[in-house]
């Protein structure tokens, strides 16, 4: 072999080597990303807050939202938004499981998307009773990498139904969580449930047709 075809192959191969290592740090990324997700769910099912906390980025630019409860934007609002079930009772109960979740991350290997269903079973005090209730929704979150770390940096819930466990959505689609009482400092993204027909956007393009 001349050298000539020896260090076209050895740029070749380098280059592949190069694509190779993008494609894995993109996968290792997404996995991250997913993982953060689902602990968050995790920590949900009892509310713990020291744990949920650390999961949202330092950036002021952090937000929480949840359909119509109003925008939590800085650190200082996630806080408060999560501390309103602090010390929950025994009987508290707010399994709400991430299933279906597309992530997307952007080349930089800085930011991503992620869209979940939040299918929901819970046990959640109401009017001074715990009441047993289905909800689903879903998510469109962004997520940032901050030293290393993958954390939320907007976390979007679009209620879909919350139902009494007795009623099921086609009767009572909507069921108040309790949080009218505390209002967020800011406005509400569109979010519609059950049944308007709202169909919340997506943050990716059709991966046939690209549109």
């Amino acid at each position: 072999m001349k050298l000539e075809e020896m260090e076209t192959k050895i740029n070749m191969l380098a280059e592949t080597v190069g694509k190779l290592e993008a494609r894995l740090k993109n996968t290792e990324d997404a996995e991250a990303v997913k993982k953060l997700q689902k602990a968050y769910n995790y920590y949900l099912q009892r509310w713990q807050f020291e744990e949920i906390i650390p999961l949202f980025s330092q950036s002021p630019e952090v937000t929480v939202e949840i359909s119509d409860s109003g925008q939590h934007k800085g650190l200082e609002g996630v806080k408060k938004y999560f501390s309103h079930n602090i010390n929950p009772p025994p009987e508290f109960l707010h399994i709400l499981m991430p299933i279906a979740g597309i992530v997307d991350v952007n080349p930089d290997g800085k930011i991503a998307q992620g869209r979940w269903y939040g299918l929901g079973i819970q046990a959640i005090p109401i009017d001074g009773k715990i009441r047993a209730r289905w909800t689903m929704g879903i998510w469109e979150n962004e997520y940032v990498k901050e030293d290393g770390k993958w954390k939320f940096k907007k976390l979007f819930f679009n209620g879909i139904f919350s139902t009494p466990y007795e009623d099921g959505w086609v009767k009572t689609p909507h069921f108040a969580p309790g949080l009218k009482d505390k209002p967020a400092p800011g406005p509400d993204s569109p979010s519609k449930g059950y049944p308007s027909g709202y169909i919340f956007p997506y943050h990716y393009k059709n991966p046939v047709t690209g549109k």
